[in-house]
């Protein structure tokens, strides 16, 4: 049984290193395409779960979707993501990347979706200036399918910024305390 954990391990994190290889390859337009295509994607999902999701989204000051993946491996978790943040009043959309660092009980792999919600335009600038930084409460957690919550319920990360998490696919053990960043992917942008 150990013996296919580790080889799991060994599997998901070079799948996630040759999709980070072959994404570098990509021009500039290419991937701003395929982002605003995972945006929606995103957004669908999380609509399908919570249907109250996509009213939230387009009566927001703005949101952002990025889509994640992560690895944990005993002392050390390793999550990165990238995605769009969409100004609803202005319309415009910023490129940005993610980078989560966890440190405690980690083990497993996961994908998973994020969906925030900016209230207005002083979260906003903190959002697209990379001032977003958040941690997260020590958890425990297990999962194999789609979770997350209802706009009411959704996790407040920073005044003014409200997120849902849907795990698309992996199982992931975690006790750990938990940073991550936001930033503009300066390249896309």
């Amino acid at each position: 049984m150990k013996k296919k954990f580790i080889q799991l391990m060994l599997f998901a994190l070079i799948l996630m290193t040759a999709s980070t290889v072959f994404a570098a390859k990509k021009s500039p337009e290419q991937l701003r395409a395929k982002l605003n295509h995972m945006s929606g994607q995103v957004i669908e999902r999380v609509s399908q779960k919570y249907p109250s999701a996509r009213n939230a989204v387009e009566n927001s000051y703005a949101y952002c979707t990025i889509s994640a993946s992560g690895i944990k491996w005993g002392l050390i978790g390793d999550d990165h993501g990238r995605g769009v943040a969409v100004n609803n009043q202005t319309g415009e959309r910023i490129y940005v990347k993610m980078k989560e660092v966890s440190l405690g009980v980690n083990f497993g792999a996961k994908e998973y979706d994020l969906l925030f919600l900016i209230a207005n335009k002083e979260a906003w600038d903190r959002f697209i200036s990379g001032n977003i930084k958040f941690g997260s409460e020590v958890s425990a957690q297990a999962s194999d399918g789609v979770s997350g919550d209802t706009f009411a319920n959704a996790t407040i990360i920073a005044n003014g910024v409200w997120v849902y998490q849907l795990d698309k696919k992996g199982l992931a053990v975690e006790l750990s305390f938990k940073g991550a960043r936001i930033s503009p992917y300066r390249t896309l942008n």
